[in-house]
């Protein structure tokens, strides 16, 4: 999976380099797919209630687009976050792309077994 890590307002460092691949790493094993490519935006602003951090995840695999963002006070606590939220929309996308290709495969199949017991 090919990735782009954007900061806006901090230094993307070395070390939060390493900790956003391994986070995607997850999303990563449920695409399976080469050409999947992910923006991560990490974003610190001030706000009234004191700083908060942001991370933002876009994944585009197979032509479609998931996106998960949240905030947080600490920037690992918002990077875990929308990493989870964007790993649970993996596998429901995932889930039912396996769901309609199983159920497809059970029509063919009893089609086919029609189709035979005609001729």
């Amino acid at each position: 999976m090919n990735y782009n890590i954007k900061g806006t307002g901090l230094a993307v460092t070395d070390e939060l380099r390493a900790y956003v691949e391994r986070q995607l790493a997850h999303a990563d094993k449920l695409t399976r797919d080469t050409a999947a490519h992910a923006d991560v935006e990490l974003v610190f602003d001030e706000m009234r209630d004191g700083p908060k951090f942001r991370a933002e995840f876009t994944v585009e695999s197979r032509g479609k687009v998931y996106r998960s963002s949240e905030w947080a006070v600490l920037l690992h606590e918002a990077i875990d976050l929308a990493s989870g939220q964007l790993v649970g929309e993996l596998r429901k996308a995932k889930s039912k792309r396996l769901h309609v290709l199983r159920h497809t495969a059970v029509r063919v199949k009893e089609y086919l077994r029609g189709w035979r017991s005609k001729v």
